[in-house]
């Protein structure tokens, strides 16, 4: 059996969450929908072992989220993956180690009430096998959780609130207009952001007077090159005078792949893993090609204070996303 769904796919996930009496593993990047949490402390109450892996980001773990503490009281098994090292952009559950569902759908109000998205829901046993064992690859990846707790808005650092903040403002804005959440979570926000970019421009104006500043050390992109994956394709060299800008292209690197991500990394090694990541970008819902054939941009600029922004454009489609990232310590001046 093979069903695809392109409406009503939260009800699809609390049929199949209500009929689970085993097991349910979960992978998404964002969680959030309550009523799918509300079914998932149900099942756990049923005496169904539930584990779930999330990143480990401001959407997820805000106050106005949801309070996994309550899921760990109950027996269920969580762990966050550390969105620094690279993202993880899963999405898909195994109900009772038989039926799987995959697609594009995070279980987010935004998903839900928003977006276009899909799943597939599918009994194949070879198809549930694969995703158990990529499951427990991700599992024994993250370190364990014992306990939970939210991270405020106000006290986020601020790259991360400038990196998640549309994400995040998008969700809050539907928890809002249904009724979740009353309508000051969306001015918190953006008080937040007023606040990091004030303090942002005291601190390059402090900067701006010294002389010739160059780039600390090579930025790049993780890249599969010379069919060897985890590769940095360098965009900006270390010692490059500043303000540059450069672009890059790159291409997909399998048939029919679904979705693609710029991760910016910084550091001095050709091995992406052994350098700092700073942002992503992810792309979704690609035109299904052969490898190869959907093509990518990634333009970077850098100026002298330490601003960074980075612009992922698929040119097939023309859709394109933006991200900035601001930090003094990635220049030193002459």
């Amino acid at each position: 059996m093979i069903k695809a769904y392109f409406s009503n796919i939260k009800n699809v996930l609390l049929q199949n969450i209500q009929l689970s009496k085993q097991s349910i593993n979960i992978a998404v990047a964002w969680f959030t929908q309550r009523e799918l949490f509300v079914a998932i402390l149900d099942a756990l109450d049923r005496g169904v072992s539930v584990s779930i892996i999330l990143i480990d980001d401001i959407i997820n773990r805000n106050e106005y989220g949801l309070d996994f503490s309550q899921f760990i009281r109950k027996g269920g098994n969580l762990r966050f993956a550390n969105s620094r090292k690279s993202l993880m952009h899963d999405k898909f559950c195994v109900f009772d180690n038989a039926l799987t569902v995959t697609g594009s759908y995070n279980w987010t109000y935004s998903a839900e009430k928003r977006n276009s998205e899909n799943i597939i829901l599918t009994d194949d046993s070879v198809v549930s096998t694969s995703f158990l064992e990529h499951f427990s690859e991700l599992w024994a990846c993250q370190e364990p959780l014992e306990s939970y707790s939210h991270k405020y808005i106000s006290d986020i650092k601020g790259n991360d609130i400038i990196k998640d903040s549309d994400n995040l403002a998008s969700e809050i804005s539907c928890m809002v207009s249904e009724k979740i959440i009353d309508p000051s979570a969306c001015d918190i926000i953006e008080n937040t952001k007023r606040k990091i970019a004030a303090t942002h421009l005291s601190i390059l104006q402090k900067v701006n007077h010294r002389k010739c500043p160059k780039l600390k050390h090579t930025i790049g992109m993780r890249c599969r090159i010379g069919g060897k994956d985890n590769r940095v394709l360098h965009i900006i060299e270390e010692g490059q005078k500043l303000p540059f800008t450069n672009e890059v292209k790159t291409q997909t690197a399998s048939d029919n792949q679904v979705s693609a991500i710029c991760e910016i990394v910084y550091g001095k090694s050709d091995e992406a893993d052994e350098n700092t990541s700073l942002l992503t970008i992810p792309i979704d819902e690609l035109p299904l090609a052969k490898a190869g054939e959907i093509k990518f941009s990634a333009k970077v600029t850098l100026d002298t204070n330490g601003y960074m922004h980075v612009e992922y454009i698929c040119q097939n489609t023309g859709e394109g996303k933006e991200a900035v990232y601001i930090n003094t310590d990635l220049i030193y001046y002459e």
